[in-house]
């Protein structure tokens, strides 16, 4: 009698496909748990839930022409309003002097839902402020503001809606009887009252 050998009685190896397939999944659950430990440890549980973090809230708009770098940890709060300029005042007209009189010296912006424009402050060549000098704020080649003066403290504030108010606006010293005495700069502002632009600080030096 021959003898028949049955079929599945004996111990079987693992296809190579199956022990692909155990290794691949084995890797899969150790970088899962790599990650997670790396998570609780650097994040806790909040970052396994998805949550971000806190960002630091800074403006991103870059003004519209060459201009200063905003920060605007760095602003104070407008002190006093400007005064009236005088009465000889002749209608201005928005123009880059030959020869400027005061120059740019820094700029910071922030947000801020009660009123969008500029303030700042204005000093001599030796740093001390300047009482008496007049600004104004155009949109494109218009005035959008009347012409304000410095307070005694060289302080001025220029005020463009109670609002958040999206525009782009270019401000300029004038001298005495409103022509140019500075170059014109170009900033701009938007609705965003959480990280955008509505309130900027322009803060310029008298040229020696």
């Amino acid at each position: 009698m021959s003898e028949v050998q049955e079929l599945g009685t004996g111990p079987t190896e693992p296809s190579g496909n199956s022990i692909r397939w155990y290794l691949l999944l084995a890797g899969v659950l150790l970088l899962l748990i790599i990650v997670v430990g790396a998570l609780l440890i650097s994040k806790g549980i909040p970052a396994l839930k998805g949550e971000k973090e806190p960002v630091a809230l800074s403006p991103t708009e870059s003004p519209a022409t060459l201009a200063p770098t905003f920060t605007p940890e760095s602003i104070p709060s407008p002190a006093v309003s400007p005064t009236e300029p005088p009465p000889t005042c002749s209608a201005p007209v928005m123009s880059d002097p030959v020869t400027p009189l005061f120059d740019f010296d820094s700029a910071g912006a922030r947000p801020g839902v009660e009123w969008t424009g500029f303030f700042g402050q204005v000093f001599d060549a030796t740093g001390k402020p300047m009482p008496g000098v007049s600004l104004i704020v155009w949109q494109d080649t218009d005035p959008a503001s009347p012409v304000v003066q410095t307070d005694e403290n060289g302080y001025y504030e220029i005020r463009l809606a109670d609002k958040p108010l999206a525009g782009t606006w270019s401000i300029q010293v004038l001298t005495e009887d409103c022509q140019g005495a500075s170059k014109v700069f170009t900033f701009q502002t938007d609705t965003d009252t959480q990280i955008g632009i509505q309130q900027i600080q322009v803060l310029w030096k008298q040229i020696p």
